[in-house]
């Protein structure tokens, strides 16, 4: 069996096209993260987390969400951030807040994506990412995170 060996600009590039008929490119993330971080602004479990962290400081908070979600959807490869240490300094954070956020960023999908295969493209990734940063920050079931006061 001969298998196919691609670089990683060819992978880039189908990864890319393939978000492109889902309707997913660079606008599209753009408006997704606007538009999501708008209601989280707002919302009232969500908002007075991420406005105590995030203060006056927006606009540079939403470019590094855009980065970050292009390179989660189109391994855009312009987020070179650590997560997990900059999440685990949102002291005031819990952990139901994490199914709260899924939520809101799934009826964000929904309003706002042009397909249904974006919406599950995009919550895949973002049920992924939301468990792993719920794992660091507060463990497992009888394994305690560092968050998780035990």
């Amino acid at each position: 069996m001969t298998r196919i060996q691609r670089t990683a600009n060819e992978r880039r590039a189908q990864i890319k096209a393939d978000a492109a008929a889902m309707g997913i490119d660079e606008e599209y993330i753009s408006t997704l993260v606007d538009t999501f971080y708008d209601r989280v602004r707002v919302h009232p479990e969500l908002g007075p987390v991420f406005n105590n962290k995030i203060g006056d400081n927006w606009d540079a908070h939403l470019d590094t969400l855009k980065r970050f979600w292009s390179s989660v959807a189109l391994n855009a490869g312009t987020y070179h951030g650590r997560p997990v240490p900059a999440h685990m300094e949102v002291t005031q954070a819990k952990e139901e807040q994490f199914a709260i956020w899924l939520s809101l960023f799934r009826q964000t999908l929904e309003d706002t994506a042009a397909t249904p295969e974006a919406v599950e493209y995009f919550y895949e990734r973002a049920n992924r990412i939301a468990n792993s940063l719920k794992l660091a920050m507060f463990g497992i079931k009888g394994i305690p995170g560092p968050m998780s006061g035990n």
